[in-house]
């Protein structure tokens, strides 16, 4: 039996995050994406995926990282539906065996639910982002 779990490796401003690849459904980059003023800040606005208008999330806005949208569209699914990811770019593939590290008490605000743990990849520490808690 294979205990490995894939995970996409993203980066945002330099810095790697992590999602794991049974959320991914599509890496691609962003088109036409519709400015919504209805949706709150974090939203870039709503594009066409597949027939149905998603939201965009703007990660960066999210994660409060300064910078413009990233150049890369990561579509995922979580909890709450299907959902665009704008990142700086989708670096690699991570395979492994070890499971995500809780964040040490007083690193992060606990409220803070769209993190899901640390993993190592070589000699890099990467949060493992929570898909189903980026929206509010």
């Amino acid at each position: 039996m294979d205990d490995k779990t894939r995970f996409l490796i993203v980066t945002l401003e330099g810095e790697s995050f992590a999602i794991p690849i049974t959320s991914l459904l599509e890496i691609t980059v962003p088109k036409t994406i519709q400015k919504d003023q209805k949706l709150s800040e974090i939203f870039e606005g709503k594009l066409d995926y597949r027939g149905k208008m998603i939201p965009v999330v703007n990660l960066k806005k999210v994660l409060k990282l300064p910078g413009n949208p990233g150049g890369a569209l990561i579509v995922v699914k979580s909890s709450k539906g299907v959902l665009g990811l704008l990142v700086d770019t989708a670096k690699e593939l991570l395979e492994t065996a070890q499971k995500p590290v809780p964040i040490p008490r007083g690193v992060l605000n606990p409220s803070l639910n769209y993190y899901a743990g640390i993993l190592r990849n070589r000699e890099d520490l990467v949060v493992l982002l929570n898909e189903d808690g980026l929206l509010p």
